[in-house]
């Protein structure tokens, strides 16, 4: 079982890198919605990319190359960094899915 960690960290850090430089849906929406709010959103997703980098990293890290034992002090400091940026992963997108649903709301005015 002590591969699932690697696995885990190699899906997060495939995603990030995903977000980062391939994802292009925030580019679709820029017929829908203004320019200055669709630069803050791609801004937004790769932002989020880097995150999920560092969190990939940070947790591989955290199973991988720190031990408990040895270094009390680091092995602490490598999972407070992934529950951090764990959080600001977390925010990110929430902040996403609020630009979606202030553009959601702004169709279903424009529709009526």
């Amino acid at each position: 079982m002590q591969w699932l960690p690697a696995i885990f960290a190699l899906l997060a850090g495939a995603a990030g890198w995903y977000y980062l430089f391939y994802s292009k849906a925030a580019h679709a929406l820029r017929s829908v919605e203004g320019e200055r709010v669709n630069n803050q959103r791609m801004r937004l997703r790769r932002i989020n990319g880097l995150m999920m980098l560092l969190l990939a990293t940070a947790f591989f890290a955290g199973f991988r190359t720190v031990d408990e034992k040895r270094s009390p002090e680091m092995f602490m400091l490598v999972w407070l960094a992934v529950l951090m940026l764990l959080a600001v992963v977390v925010i990110l997108a929430m902040v996403d899915m609020r630009l979606t649903m202030k553009l959601r709301e702004r169709q279903n005015k424009d529709q009526r």
